[in-house]
This record gives structure tokens, sequence and C-alpha cells, in this order.
């Protein structure tokens, strides 16, 4: 007989917020440190310019965004890597700062020079 494995249903959390959330806030500590954390996983943390947008610039929109795109190419990389054979389940994909990274900016943060 051959049993089945079915993926657990897990409760829905209790909302602790009252309100939406405030997109275009400054981050807060911890939402810096999430955000370098997924730096680190996409091999930005390298990168100074972009460590300091993080602490002076970064609202929690684009933090949000940059998130779940570094922690995107992250999984890629990795399905990738282990498709060409580069990797096993094992292994760590090791990334490299991608300098064609583009952060969402707001217009005051555009230099107007050609």
């Amino acid at each position: 007989m051959e049993v089945m494995k079915c993926a657990e249903q897990l409760p829905t959390p209790t909302r602790i917020r009252q309100t939406e959330a405030n997109e275009e806030a400054k981050l807060s500590s911890f939402q810096q440190e999430i955000v370098q954390l997924a730096a680190v996983l996409n091999g930005d943390h390298q990168l100074s310019s972009l460590q300091e947008r993080i602490r002076e610039r970064m609202n929690v929109r684009e933090g949000t965004s940059y998130m779940r795109s570094a922690v995107r190419r992250f999984f890629e990389a990795g399905m990738s890597a282990k498709r060409m054979g580069l990797a096993d389940d094992e292994q760590i994909v090791k990334m490299r700062p991608s300098l064609t990274t583009r952060m969402t900016s707001s217009p005051a943060d555009q230099d107007d020079s050609p």
C-alpha cells in the first residue's frame, strides 16, 4: 500500500496591525536588518551604495520589493545550478553582486545631470 504525503495546512496568523502599512515610511532598524540579510543572500552586501541607501533613503515599499527580488534570484540561481549539475542538495550557491541590480527610486533621488 502506498502512503501519500500531504502538506499540512498551517493556521492563518492573527492580525496584529489595525491599519495598513505605511509603505512610504523609512525602514525601522529591524526592517533594515532584514533587507541587509537579503542583500547577503543576493551578494549585494559588498556594495557600499546599497548599504547607504538601506540606512538613509530606502522606504518600506522599496525594502519589500528588494527583499522579495533578492530571495527570488537566490532561489532561481540555486535551482539553475542544480539543473546544470553544479550544485547538489548540500551546497549553497554564493551570489556575486549584480551590477545590473536596479533600485526603484523617487524623483528626489535621481540626478538631473546628463
